[in-house]
């Protein structure tokens, strides 16, 4: 799939809504419809950037040997993120750890946090802001598909199950660290990344409709979690009942003319970043791209 204009864009989105809606028999419930609610993330470089956290990238560190940069010190790096910015943010206490990683992960730091949103729009955003001689991509996730393959659970998540998840990965993964072997096919450990929406503690976070997944104790990037016939499309359907990722390819020729008609949207720099650093890069590009 492909698009080079908003409304081609919106349209694809639309279709795959329309694909992937689909009623199934329950029990003594009747018929229920299962209707996708999709999570996007935007990638400047389609062949670059994996669906992988920070924490978790490899660099190479001599020929045919790569390494995890920073996944054996993740705690110490949270722990010096909290050191450094609890004297700014004083409404967090400093043992609340799932809360400090959400921060961390807006301010750049490595978490094995993988940022989503609700919003297609702010997703096209970032698939085309930078990069601009390479092709982009937005992935698009269909949560309760998603949901129901990893976790089995139905189309509505208790918001106390979702704490209690990421309480535990945090526990298990982060602040104790267990690299043990069995680790990664024990299942009293969370295995599969998990999806939740957080608290929204900064504007930045509610403009963006951030969406969070966690990585838990498999570290593979998440489209070597599916098969290939559980990616969607917009074209003749065989998989309406496990349709779970996809992406849509942004050609690099248009990603300028898409920054355009976004910010006619109202979707641009001083939207994305809110406060006075938003507005600086607003002004920037504004003036920029008058030629």
């Amino acid at each position: 799939m492909e698009a080079c204009s908003v409304h081609e864009y919106l349209c694809l989105i639309e279709q795959l809504k329309k694909n992937y809606t689909y009623a199934e028999g329950i029990a003594i419930f009747g018929t229920q419809t299962y209707t996708p609610h999709f999570i996007y993330r935007g990638h400047s470089n389609h062949k670059k950037y994996k669906l992988l956290p920070g924490v978790f990238r490899e660099r190479v560190v001599s020929p045919g040997h790569t390494t995890t940069e920073y996944s054996q010190l993740e705690f110490n790096i949270l722990n010096d993120f909290i050191s450094e910015a609890c004297r700014f943010v004083k409404d967090i206490p400093v043992e609340d750890i799932p809360a400090w990683l959400e921060i961390a992960q807006h301010f750049g730091v490595p978490t094995r946090l993988l940022d989503f949103t609700e919003n297609p729009l702010v997703a096209l955003y970032f698939s085309c802001i930078g990069a601009p001689k390479e092709d982009a991509a937005v992935w698009i996730l269909n949560e309760p598909a998603y949901n129901k393959k990893f976790f089995f659970e139905g189309p509505l998540v208790l918001t106390i199950k979702s704490k209690q998840m990421v309480s535990k990965i945090v526990s298990d993964e982060i602040v104790y660290q267990d690299y043990q072997v069995q680790h990664y096919s024990n299942p009293d450990y969370i295995q599969w990344p998990w999806i939740y929406k957080p608290h929204y503690h900064e504007e930045r976070m509610n403009l963006q409709s951030s969406i969070f997944m966690i990585w838990g104790a498999d570290r593979r990037p998440l489209t070597e979690f599916v098969s290939t016939n559980e990616f969607m499309t917009d074209e003749t359907v065989t998989n309406q009942t496990n349709g779970l990722i996809c992406n849509i390819i942004i050609p690099a020729n248009r990603k300028h003319e898409l920054l355009n008609q976004l910010n006619l949207c109202g979707i641009n720099e001083k939207f994305i970043y809110p406060g006075m650093d938003g507005i600086g890069r607003y002004i920037n590009q504004k003036y920029s791209s008058r030629n």
